[in-house]
């Protein structure tokens, strides 16, 4: 490519001992079927001609050439070879400019021996899930240690055969899209494909390669139809397959079916208000810490960042240690020997779709602790697997708890919120009965988000109205003793208590068999 010089991707320039040919406006690397270009060619001292014509199209080319030879009295030959040149130069420029179409190749990252040692070593140790909380504090995931675990542990889980996703909801201003940039910084480089927002057409376009056995991270979540259906399908099913009509080049109109296969965990971050929990999706719903207190922690961490308290070493030494440990994870078949024992309490809402995020949850807690785990072989196929213990469950059931109190609460979560913000006003300020006036003296809260609040409450019968007027003064309200969850969560507490003790009584039963011990797997 000696003859064509690239000053930029919209100026390029062929020169030979006859001719200087600019190329204006670059080629089109996206239609390889064409080579549509606007040129400006000199010949010693002319005024250039210029013009615009596909060079992949034999009548227009044979007429520029037969053109350049009348115009400047060249010989027919030495203008064709010219432009022939020109052409296959600009073709093989095109060729290597579509390999990063799709942008630079991220490096793969790779482990040193002393890393690998180190890692393993952790991931056997039994304090591997207090180090974790500890290491994620240390990063800046504050005042969130069971939603960080459970997001940690989603993401590791991008290389198994069964990954698992996250929605992570919170109002605006909370820190949504922070978690969500802090634990990309925890990935390895190509174990994620992070997008501030994707549209549900979009979808149906993805190369399957690049979001293949990787972590989908979405920074905001359209709240629409179109959007959650497709995700949802592509995570349940595994694939996305789209018909719809185009044209040809012929102009006819015919069928165009497009298909995306792809085994990818989801963590996307969306608008608390939103009622997900009423649609049933196969994504498990955590919503982050918005108290006082989380606040406190959240400022008083900003400001010792901003005095140099906490070094940017030991922040990226961090980084690195735990994307050492997504790398050290590999996918292995699992087996848990204890989920016919694992009954959701009854007062779980959808409870098909939240018993089988329950189980595939566990799951991704023996994926993550399979270095601790002996490796066992079926003696008729041969595949070596490993198997759940109780305390993987014990953990599942501590982490996910309060997401089961949810799936149990016929209120929003938000709504919930206000009502126990609500009952200890009420007591603290030793009355009965309220206004929406005596709210909004006692909290800053939007006159449209509080009427929707009491709404809610009072159509559910957790408030009630005895008296006033809604055009002079608004309505009187007062607590009813219905909206008392404490019962609620007692039983679902109970009813899990009661499922592990008889998983760890089965297995205290279980026979002491011999088992083949099969070599542990290499990090």
């Amino acid at each position: 490519m000696q003859n064509l010089q690239i000053h930029n991707v919209n100026f390029i320039t062929f020169k030979d001992p006859i001719l200087t040919i600019d190329v204006l406006g670059g080629v089109d690397i996206l239609q390889v079927e064409r080579m549509v270009s606007t040129l400006r060619i000199s010949h010693k001292n002319y005024p250039p001609f210029r013009t615009t014509l596909d060079l992949y199209n034999d009548n227009q080319t044979d007429k520029l050439i037969r053109t350049l030879c009348d115009k400047w009295e060249v010989k027919l030959f030495d203008i064709s070879s010219t432009l022939h040149q020109l052409i296959a130069q600009l073709e093989s420029y095109r060729l290597n400019q579509l390999k990063f179409t799709s942008g630079k190749e991220k490096p793969r990252f790779e482990l040193t021996k002393q890393e690998q040692k180190d890692t393993l070593k952790l991931l056997k140790s039994k304090n591997l899930i207090k180090t974790l909380t500890e290491k994620l504090n240390t990063i800046g995931i504050i005042g969130e240690d069971e939603n960080a675990l459970i997001l940690f542990l989603a993401l590791s889980s991008h290389r198994f055969s069964n990954p698992f996703s996250v929605l992570c909801l919170a109002k605006s201003g909370i820190g949504k899209s922070y978690i969500l940039q802090k634990l990309s910084e925890c990935m390895p480089n190509e174990s994620y494909s992070f997008h501030t927002q994707i549209s549900a057409n979009a979808l149906y376009y993805f190369n399957s390669y690049d979001i293949e056995n990787k972590a989908l991270l979405i920074e905001d979540l359209e709240w629409t139809t179109e959007m959650l259906t497709p995700l949802s399908t592509l995570q349940t099913q595994g694939r996305l397959i789209k018909t719809r009509a185009t044209k040809n080049k012929d102009g006819l109109i015919h069928a165009t079916t497009f298909e995306v296969k792809a085994n990818l965990c989801l963590l996307a971050c969306a608008y608390s208000d939103k009622n997900y929990e009423k649609l049933s999706l196969p994504f498990l719903m955590v919503h982050l810490n918005h108290s006082y207190s989380q606040d406190l922690a959240i400022m008083e961490y900003q400001k010792k960042i901003k005095a140099g308290l906490i070094k940017v070493e030991e922040l990226k030494q961090v980084q690195r240690e735990l994307k050492c440990l997504i790398s050290s994870l590999k996918n292995v078949t699992i087996i848990n020997e204890y989920a016919t024992l694992i009954d959701l309490p009854k007062d779980v809402s959808h409870p098909r779709k939240s018993l089988l995020l329950l189980l595939n949850f566990i799951e991704i807690i023996t994926y993550f602790k399979q270095h601790q785990r002996e490796q066992f072989t079926d003696k008729t196929t041969g595949e070596i697997f490993i198997k759940t213990q109780p305390e993987d469950i014990e953990l599942a059931f501590k982490l996910l708890k309060n997401s089961l109190f949810r799936k149990a609460d016929e209120l929003s979560t938000t709504s919930r919120g206000f009502y126990s913000w609500l009952s200890k006003f009420l007591v603290s300020a030793e009355i009965s009965k309220f206004t929406a006036l005596d709210i909004r003296k006692a909290k800053s809260i939007h006159p449209r988000t509080l009427n929707r609040y009491l709404q809610e409450l009072k159509l559910y019968s957790y408030v009630q109205v005895i008296g006033g007027n809604k055009h002079r003064g608004g309505f009187i309200y007062k607590i009813t003793q219905f909206g008392n969850q404490t019962d609620v969560k007692n039983r679902i507490e109970k009813e899990l208590n009661l499922t592990l003790e008889n998983i760890k009584k089965q297995d205290e039963k279980k026979p002491q068999e011999s088992k083949t011990i099969i070599k542990k797997m290499q990090a």
